[in-house]
C-alpha cells in the first residue's frame, strides 16, 4: 500500500520503524546501530511481530507471509 496515495501529503514517504532490539533490553552502555537495530515496516506487519512476547524476527514474519500468500 502506497500511504501518499491513500491519505494525501501526510502519508508521504510515511513507514514505521521497528526495533530488532527492545528498547526494554537496551541498558546502559548498549550501543546503539541503526543498521542493526531499526527496520522499517509497514503499520500491519509492525502490528502482527508485536503479536507475541517476545516479538517475531522479520525473518520469521517474511516467512509467515509466504506461507500464507504461497496457499492462495
Amino acid at each position: 500500500m502506497n500511504f501518499y496515495d491513500i491519505y494525501g501529503d501526510i502519508g508521504y514517504h510515511f513507514i514505521e520503524v521497528h526495533h530488532t532490539t527492545p528498547a526494554s533490553a537496551m541498558k546502559p552502555g548498549y550501543v546503539f546501530d541503526v543498521d542493526r537495530d531499526l527496520v522499517p515496516l509497514c503499520p500491519n506487519c509492525h502490528a502482527m511481530v508485536h503479536r507475541r512476547n517476545p516479538p517475531y524476527s522479520v525473518n520469521e514474519m517474511k516467512n509467515i507471509l509466504w506461507e500464507k500468500t504461497a496457499k492462495r
